[in-house]
């Protein structure tokens, strides 16, 4: 039994169903989900009268810069969305080559020049794009000031991560989310590709993952409390010569010996016995950022668990489709 790789790919009002190439990623970490996707030179353009045969076209008269783009990929036909964005670069090579970029692309290109005061997260957004476009699960956070110098809504959402430590902003099926890493699903059920079973006897093609003990982790963490009021109060946490990271509380305390208290059982949940790393996957099952990978191992049942994610790499060509999956902390769910 053979199973045939399919895709269609929208540019504008073209349509392809043969591809030389198609490699993208998407991750909580970035502002934007970025692809490469790689064309034959040429393709036939029909007339619109249906006896009137065809015409071979150049791609480059015929694919311009901010084109919305839609790849659909799968299995003998049946086909999942993995990209919706825009052409963001155009490279004459051999294949023809295109740069996409999703949501993101438009941001980048919408000016902005003004201050907020009092405001929340969900509020702010609203007055830089439209609410349509806006996720549901923002959360209503306080802002006491907030001021954008003649930057753009990408440079906004960029310096609200730098201000607020903690918070990720990212497309998901052409809707904007911006809030605490991880939040954006309170559960996985009902939510496509948000869980996906692995197992590494059946369909884990490769992997890069290694194997820890929570007594072998070392992390030391920059703390940032987030008061109602907008304010901070910053501490540290851990241990001195571990890996750093940045944990964020929602909490009105100041009390320096307590944040570190909390912090100290957030950081308990990155020191877990279990995996790090990534490893690779076949096409499907599908799984998406911020979801839960749930890994069983038959040989080695201990060593089974779910595991939430932190990045997904899409690649799809001749040699096959693959994803690759970059596992982050465990999972409570």
């Amino acid at each position: 039994m053979s199973i045939l790789l399919t895709c269609r790919v929208t540019i504008g009002d073209i349509v392809y169903t043969k591809i030389s190439g198609f490699d993208s990623e998407s991750s909580w970490k970035n502002l934007g989900d970025t692809a490469t996707l790689k064309l034959y030179g040429f393709c036939t353009v029909l007339a619109s009268d249906d006896d009137t045969e065809g015409t071979v076209q150049a791609l480059e008269d015929l694919v311009q810069v901010g084109d919305p783009v839609t790849v659909e990929l799968g299995y003998d036909g049946e086909l999942h969305t993995e990209f919706q964005g825009y052409v963001a670069e155009i490279k004459l090579t051999i294949p023809f080559e295109l740069r996409l970029e999703d949501g993101y692309f438009n941001l980048k290109r919408t000016r902005v020049n003004r201050s907020w005061k009092n405001t929340t997260l969900r509020k702010l957004l609203a007055d830089l794009v439209p609410t349509a476009i806006l996720s549901p699960s923002i959360p209503d956070m306080r802002i006491d000031t907030f001021r954008a110098d003649r930057t753009t809504t990408a440079g906004v959402l960029k310096k609200l991560k730098d201000d607020y430590p903690g918070l990720c902003a990212y497309f998901r099926d052409g809707r904007l989310f911006v809030g605490l890493t991880y939040t954006e699903f309170t559960s996985t059920s009902g939510v496509e590709a948000a869980l996906a079973l692995y197992s590494f006897q059946q369909n884990i093609v490769d992997d890069n993952l290694t194997y820890q003990r929570k007594e072998d982790v070392h992390i030391k963490a920059k703390v940032v409390a987030m008061h109602q009021n907008g304010k901070r109060t910053t501490t540290e946490a851990g241990d001195v010569d571990g890996e750093e990271r940045t944990i964020t509380l929602r909490t009105e305390t100041k009390d320096k010996t307590v944040l570190k208290l909390l912090a100290e059982a957030e950081l308990a949940k990155f020191k877990y016995d279990g995996y790090r790393g990534d490893f690779t996957g076949f096409g499907v099952p599908r799984i998406i950022h911020s979801g839960v990978a749930d890994l069983l191992d038959t040989k080695h049942p201990q060593r089974s668990g779910r595991y939430l994610v932190d990045a997904v790499g899409i690649s799809f060509g001749p040699e096959g489709y693959r994803r690759k999956v970059t596992l982050g902390k465990r999972s409570s769910h």
